[in-house]
């Protein structure tokens, strides 16, 4: 298999029979998911997103269109698209992955489930709220009240300066995005979900549902916005538990 800038393999195994490929959080990096492989399947290779502005791409110019990303990704993925495979978006990953999974399905070739993860549906989150134009300040408060920054990065100026423009890409991304309903995907889609998370609610988490014709499954825990690091164990034991047979069962037609 060709290696791509837009794949960093957290568990490569040369037996692998199917995929989970890991979209991050705003300003995120495949670091995101390190130690998730543990608690997988043996059969399944663990990949995560790397977008440019951000680890070893950290040189690269930045995307800040949904359309580009998602037509970009599609390139940047077709080589790891060889088995049946998962995504999985966790934030504003989350509407990234639903993107690429509407285009994937249209071009024939479909993810097998979607998983989603402290995000509201495509059709009800706030894409008005201009968190790409804060003030460095500004910003630094507000990734530090969601807690899903490490503090030793928004408290160091230099880390952060380093940060903060892939942050900011990423969340002009869904900001600058117009949602356009169409058909509903046909995969199942999962989602995960805190009951105190600012960010969401059960009803915006429940309108999910609208977007897809396959199963749908509504994961709720305790906690805020940064129960994607807590429950992180539970997380990849309910994802390991869909993950189960698609090796076996490939892709839906």
């Amino acid at each position: 298999m060709l290696s791509s800038p837009w794949v960093v393999r957290l568990r490569p195994t040369g037996t692998a029979t199917s995929r989970l490929i890991c979209l991050p959080h705003a300003g995120g990096g495949g670091s995101t998911f390190r130690g998730w492989g543990d608690g997988l399947p043996p059969g399944v290779d663990l990949c995560a997103v790397r977008l440019p502005g951000r680890e070893s791409r950290l040189r690269e110019p930045l995307v800040t269109r949904m359309g580009d990303l998602v037509s970009q990704l599609v390139g940047g993925l077709s080589d790891q698209l060889d088995l049946p495979y998962a995504l999985f978006g966790y934030c504003s990953g989350a509407l990234t992955a639903f993107e690429l999974a509407r285009l994937l399905e249209q071009t024939g070739r479909p993810p097998a489930h979607l998983f989603v993860c402290a995000c509201p549906s495509p059709s009800s989150v706030r894409r008005d709220s201009a968190v790409h134009r804060m003030s460095s300040t500004d910003l630094a408060d507000h990734l530090r009240a969601l807690g899903v920054v490490p503090p030793v990065i928004i408290d160091d100026p230099g880390l952060f300066a380093l940060f903060e423009p892939s942050v900011r890409a990423d969340y002009e991304v869904f900001e600058s995005d117009t949602y356009r309903p169409g058909d509903p995907l046909r995969v199942p889609v999962t989602v995960f979900g805190a009951l105190d998370d600012v960010t969401t609610s059960v009803e915006t988490m429940m309108r999910w549902r609208e977007e897809t014709t396959g199963d749908f499954t509504l994961r709720l825990f305790p906690g805020d916005h940064a129960f994607f690091d807590r429950r992180r164990a539970s997380i990849v034991q309910l994802v390991a538990a869909e993950l189960g047979g698609i090796g076996s069962a490939g892709p839906p037609a």
